[in-house]
């Protein structure tokens, strides 16, 4: 019996980063992915025709890409073992929420259908990795999470408004670092907030001060961009 061979890293961090981006509704070019992985457009170019070659990806005439249903199932798989592998190290391990990232992308490759059902039941069904984004398989819609929880950007929050920040995005280049930079400043998930003020003067790096668990927290509108928040 033939069975399926497995999916290289490369081709895998391809489809996660391409999912991730249309989860967040931004277009996806191979422009982005170039920015994303520190490579070369002619890289990017040459994994995406394998990548349109294998067919799981799509792309227009504005050569903007999208996934087909086979590169759909594609990435949600290792999105939910990469996503699983965080959660196990934070719950089981006792690792922080800001040291993980790099380890479950590392170990994400590997883990068995066996071993992630193990950690599903050993976690109690588990529905978000630490960082609050959906674990495929664990909620109704991981591709309309977003949309579902009517999620937006902290940077679009007005002054004096309220929110909850429900997930840290995916879509960048230095993820660990903006973890440990939201780590150090005390902006976890579900953690509440409200906007106090946008500094647009340009005096300061870090535009944006909130209120967060009783005291007051200046970040960088970068940061603010990449936090998804609830009203």
């Amino acid at each position: 019996m033939k069975t399926e061979e497995p999916l290289s890293p490369t081709v895998e961090e391809y489809l996660e980063t391409i999912y991730n981006i249309s989860m967040e509704g931004e277009p996806v070019i191979g422009a982005r992915l170039a920015q994303k992985f520190g490579v070369a457009p002619p890289t990017v170019t040459e994994t995406l025709k394998r990548l349109v070659r294998d067919g799981f990806i799509k792309m227009d005439n504005r050569r903007q890409i999208t996934l087909t249903e086979s590169g759909i199932r594609a990435a949600e798989a290792v999105l939910r073992r990469h996503r699983l592998t965080e959660r196990f190290l934070v719950d089981m391990l006792g690792m922080q929420w800001h040291q993980v990232h790099e380890e479950a992308c590392r170990l994400e490759h590997f883990i068995s259908g066996a071993v992630e059902a193990r950690v599903i039941t050993s976690l109690n069904n588990p529905t978000t990795c630490p960082h609050g984004n959906p674990i495929p398989g664990q909620v109704p819609d991981a591709r309309n999470y977003l949309k579902d929880h009517n999620a937006v950007r902290l940077s679009s929050i007005n002054i004096g408004e309220q929110a909850t920040i429900l997930c840290i995005s995916e879509v960048v280049e230095d993820e660990e670092g903006l973890i440990r930079y939201l780590h150090d400043k005390g902006l976890t998930p579900q953690t509440r907030l409200t906007v106090l003020t946008h500094d647009e003067s340009g005096e300061h790096d870090e535009t944006f001060k909130v209120e967060a668990t009783g005291r007051e927290v200046r970040i960088s509108k970068a940061a603010a961009d990449k936090i998804w928040v609830t009203r």
